[in-house]
């Protein structure tokens, strides 16, 4: 009879050769011992009570779920593995799956970036084609091999990946495939999840694509299927679209730079056999498998102050400052006082909305329930504007409630007990 170690060795051994693009270790380690005693306590599983890391948690739930994968045939019909299982019911979990965009990019721009930085290594033209309405790419890829060769590219975050809009990237990537002789995808792991992996794949090799996910926890690029030239290209249409294209590129190659930071094997890569949805690491494996290159917070230098405003009242619920660099209160409240003023005179609405107050740049954004300033001494770009309406929805949809609380009574002091500080460190990268 196997022991729980024998079964651990067993599974941690049989992973090992293979590439996985959700790391099970990773979402564990970022969820709280409360959410995972709830799932374990869901899933009747049974964590032994001298068991108090998270690690030694990852042991118990995957020896619980091999069981369950070996005796009960309905599930060994529905997964290919214990581990496929495992991190189907994490990820379904209410609480558990709010970690999911630890495996995305919060702003879409960012990953545009990090695919056009990996082609400029290798030799590629890359050229931004939002200006272009025309078969709505992200970018265009030209490389002289002698001749001209150009691919279409098409990016999507997690948040763009539901079964409608995926069906309609598909049908993007068709369309496209008459003014370019490749065609490319990239998502990210989180992309992949929301389709399925087999789904993804069988799609991407029916259409002959060059198919990429982005992880941005281990920073790496996997290049999971290999396109073929497409049969649809139409030189004439290709050329027209050329004509379009900006002058200069994006990206352009260079003989002393390299621009990714992203890693990337080409001796792994294009082999779908290799690669499965899920990966999990043995406890040896656990420490280089968690690190993550340390990177500071992107916009921590140029940000000032973060105000959330409710709406209805003009009333300040959260306000958040760079505890080195803040600003006077006399300055923000009186910007405050003239914050709509401004923004109507900008044009109004509720849109993203950049003013210049006094020497600062302040970056102001509307939702349904509540209004942000961020206060920045340098203008924000498309990715921190992307992300601070990232974070504005995400905050109305968590706090709904509590919101909704604050104007009946005026209460802020939920505000000041959640974790609001920590979701707006992370999600403006400030």
């Amino acid at each position: 009879m196997s022991t729980p170690d024998d079964i651990i060795n067993r599974i941690y051994k049989d992973y090992k050769s293979k590439i996985g693009l959700f790391c099970l270790n990773c979402l564990i380690m970022r969820t709280s011992f409360e959410e995972l005693n709830e799932f374990v306590k869901k899933n009747n599983i049974a964590i032994n009570e001298n068991t108090k890391t998270k690690t030694g948690y990852i042991k118990e739930i995957v020896v619980h779920f091999h069981n369950v994968f070996k005796n009960v045939k309905s599930i060994r019909d529905k997964y290919s593995s214990p581990i496929d299982l495992m991190g189907d019911l994490l990820l379904k979990d209410e609480n558990i799956k709010n970690h999911l965009t630890e495996f995305d990019y919060i702003a879409k721009q960012e990953l545009v970036n990090i695919f056009a930085d990996y082609c400029a290594d290798f030799k590629i033209s890359v050229f931004n084609t939002s200006k272009i309405p025309e078969y709505s790419l992200d970018l265009y890829l030209t490389k002289k091999t002698p001749r001209l060769r150009t691919e279409s590219v098409i990016v999507r975050t997690s948040a763009e990946m539901d079964l409608d809009n995926y069906e309609n990237t598909l049908e993007l990537i068709q369309k496209s495939s008459e003014i370019a002789m490749w065609s490319v995808f990239v998502t990210t792991p989180a992309g992949v999840y929301k389709i399925g992996f087999d789904r993804i794949v069988s799609d991407m090799e029916n259409f002959k694509v060059w198919f990429y996910v982005v992880d941005p926890r281990h920073k790496k690029i996997y290049g999971i299927t290999k396109g073929k030239k497409s049969k649809n290209y139409d030189q004439s249409l290709s050329e027209n679209y050329l004509q379009k294209l900006p002058r200069e590129p994006v990206r352009a190659p260079s003989q002393v730079i390299k621009f990714s930071k992203y890693e990337f094997k080409e001796n792994e890569s294009y082999n779908p056999k290799r690669f499965h949805m899920y990966e999990i690491f043995s406890e040896e494996e656990v420490g280089e498998g968690l690190k993550i290159p340390g990177e500071k917070h992107k916009y921590r230098d140029i940000f000032r102050n973060l105000i959330i405003i409710d709406k209805t009242s003009g009333i300040s619920i959260f306000s958040y400052e760079n505890e080195i660099k803040s600003l006077d209160y006399d300055l923000i409240s009186g910007f405050l006082v003239a914050m709509d003023q401004f923004v109507s005179e900008l044009g109004g609405g509720d849109n993203m909305r950049e003013i210049n107050y006094k020497g600062f740049f302040i970056q102001a954004g509307y939702g349904e329930k509540i209004k942000v300033a961020l206060f920045l001494s340098k203008s924000a770009d498309k990715i921190l504007k992307e992300r601070l309406a990232y974070f504005i929805n995400e905050f109305e949809k968590k706090h709904k409630e509590q919101i909704k609380f604050f104007q009946e009574t005026g209460n802020v002091s939920y505000f000041k007990e959640a974790s609001v500080e920590e979701m707006a460190k992370e999600i403006l990268d400030i």
